[in-house]
């Protein structure tokens, strides 16, 4: 496969007045061309941060302190405010989380999504209206020739996300970053964004990085999930070996607050919440991060950071129950969703 984005050991931290908060921890992964990568995790495990990071919009008091993130073998974390504008839109396209806030309120849609088209496609005004509408038609907005000309607030919700959506996409990028592109939409609304985002993918071949909290909006789209917890990636699997054999205790919680409707008690069972809360970043425990929450933690938990122990080759997880010494646990907890 060809390897488009490579992030290697990624740091990026936020000075405030009570000390440093170490948002992303030592984040590392690869994306294909063509491939769909969800990170998912509790809010506040960085997975935001990651993908700011990666686009070089992470502002004051925060900074990238360690780490590479390679697009296509050049290094972004060395790259100039100007070099990462060529980037930004480009090359890489992201969604943001709201799209209400996102996009300014008192633009037309015209006005900015020519702007891109123009800056970095160098298109003449008259060529970027022509693109424009045909995103917007390709996003599945009706009468999009009229509708061009709006403002964000003559839009819903879902068709504001799909003017994100064009945006996006308008200058073909080869990486589209979704953070939470479902947020706040109702279920049929977030079938349609996701199945959009699919057809993208497939069409244009675009690779997609994924963020969201809710691992159950992402078996249609990724082929790979990268679980986040407190700055680290403790597991990272293809999508139907996270599902059917997970093996990090977090990723067991996650799913264990899945609804399921295949089950034959569903009226009966209950929601497994993950007791406790995550970790101060400012002074996050020297073992693993995990361990404070984990009803399966041993001493070594507390003291040593876990390694990742593969359990294929493209399975691992960073926990000390796979190493061969631990306790055998024989079964998930009581109502994940795994089994």
């Amino acid at each position: 496969m060809n390897t488009l984005l490579d992030v290697k050991d990624l740091k990026t931290s936020f000075y405030t007045y009570a000390g440093e908060v170490k948002a992303v921890d030592g984040v590392s992964f690869q994306l294909d061309a063509g491939e769909a990568l969800a990170i998912v995790g509790e809010s506040g495990c960085g997975k935001s941060v990651t993908a700011l990071s990666i686009m070089g919009l992470v502002q004051d008091p925060g900074k990238i302190v360690n780490g590479q993130i390679c697009l296509n073998g050049r290094d972004l974390t060395l790259a100039s405010n100007k070099e990462l504008c060529g980037v930004r839109g480009n090359e890489i396209g992201m969604i943001f989380q709201d799209p209400l806030t996102s996009l300014n309120p008192v633009l037309s849609i015209e006005q900015q999504m020519i702007e891109s088209l123009m800056l970095h496609q160098k298109l003449s005004k008259r060529q970027a209206i022509t693109r424009g509408i045909e995103l917007l038609k390709m996003v599945g907005i009706p009468a999009a020739e009229d509708r061009f000309y709006q403002y964000p607030h003559q839009f819903s919700g879902g068709m504001r996300q799909r003017v994100m959506i064009a945006m996006a996409m308008a200058c073909g990028p080869k990486i589209l970053i979704a953070d939470e592109p479902t947020t706040a939409l109702d279920v049929t609304i977030q079938a349609q964004i996701l199945e959009l985002m699919k057809g993208v993918r497939k069409s244009l071949n675009t690779a997609i990085v994924l963020i969201t909290h809710d691992l159950g909006v992402v078996a249609g789209l990724c082929q790979r999930v990268l679980v986040m917890y407190a700055g680290k990636i403790v597991e990272r699997a293809p999508i139907e070996d996270l599902y059917y054999r997970p093996k990090h205790p977090y990723t067991w919680g996650l799913l264990g607050a899945l609804p399921r409707l295949d089950a034959e008690d569903n009226q009966k069972r209950k929601l497994t919440p993950i007791w406790g809360k995550p970790p101060d970043l400012l002074a996050p425990p020297p073992g693993c991060r995990f361990a404070p929450r984990c009803q399966y933690a041993m001493k070594i938990c507390e003291r040593e950071v876990p390694p990742d122990f593969e359990i294929t080759p493209q399975h691992q997880a960073a926990c000390w129950l796979l190493d061969p010494r631990a306790p055998k646990v024989e079964h998930f907890p009581e109502g994940s969703a795994a089994l």
